[in-house]
This record gives C-alpha cells, sequence and structure tokens, in this order.
C-alpha cells in the first residue's frame, strides 16, 4: 500500500449503545486506538478487512467499545 492510503471505515460499537458510523481515515485504524463518535471516546478493539485493498484505497470494519463521555 502506498504512503497515500484512504481508508473507508465502518465502526460498529460491541454493545449497540450507538449506531456507529463510516469514516474516511487516512491511516488504517489499530487495536486499542481511540476515536471519538459524536460526543463520546471508543476504544477499538478489532479490524477487518472487508474489501481486498487496492494501492490507494481499502475498505475495513472496526468494533469498537465506549471508554468514556465528553462534556
Amino acid at each position: 500500500m502506498s504512503a497515500a492510503t484512504r481508508y473507508k471505515v465502518s465502526f460498529v460499537v460491541e454493545d449497540g449503545s450507538h449506531s456507529g458510523a463510516i469514516i474516511n481515515m487516512d491511516h488504517r485504524p489499530r487495536v486499542g486506538e481511540e476515536i471519538q463518535l459524536d460526543r463520546a471516546v471508543y476504544e477499538i478493539l478489532e479490524v477487518e478487512e472487508l474489501i481486498p485493498p487496492t494501492d490507494d484505497f481499502g475498505f475495513l470494519h472496526a468494533t469498537c467499545r465506549r471508554v468514556r463521555n465528553l462534556p
């Protein structure tokens, strides 16, 4: 994959407390990384490829859990 690879990532919250999101990212998300969805922070638990990547695009699925709410 090139340095300019873009990822479309489907985020799903494991307990269903958030409807999730599809987000464009400029890096492949990593297990343990934290992301913000609305007014809460989530930890990524697992990342899977949904479609084999091309030179500049990857489509991924990430499962996450709520870590904390934001003020």
